[in-house]
């Protein structure tokens, strides 16, 4: 019968590439988390045309959830969008981040 001695150091080197694959698994987590930022780092946009009498409100409630403020979601619609008024026209095209709100 074979005599068979367990070596001490094999836990450890068990222990050890467990974390390691724990690590890389929580990087790649981390790295791959915003996937609706494209490849050059940008969010998603979607171009939305503004309809007769629609306001900045509305398009920020239809793209909001709705525990998100619609005050700051409509400053930065604003900001994207270099408008100096809060006033639309027909026919204007907003972008709109389609993950972010």
């Amino acid at each position: 019968m074979r005599s068979t001695t367990a070596d001490p150091q094999a836990g450890l080197r068990a222990l050890f590439l467990g974390l390691l694959v724990v690590i890389f698994a929580g990087a790649l987590l981390l790295l791959f988390e915003g996937e609706a930022v494209g490849a050059s780092g940008q969010q998603e946009m979607e171009a939305v045309v503004v309809s007769p009498g629609e306001t900045l409100w509305e398009i920020a409630d239809r793209f909001s959830p709705e525990s998100v403020d619609l005050r700051v979601v409509v400053r930065e619609l604003v900001e994207l969008n270099g408008l100096e008024s809060k006033v639309l026209r027909p026919g204007q095209v907003l972008q709109v981040p389609t993950a972010r709100f």
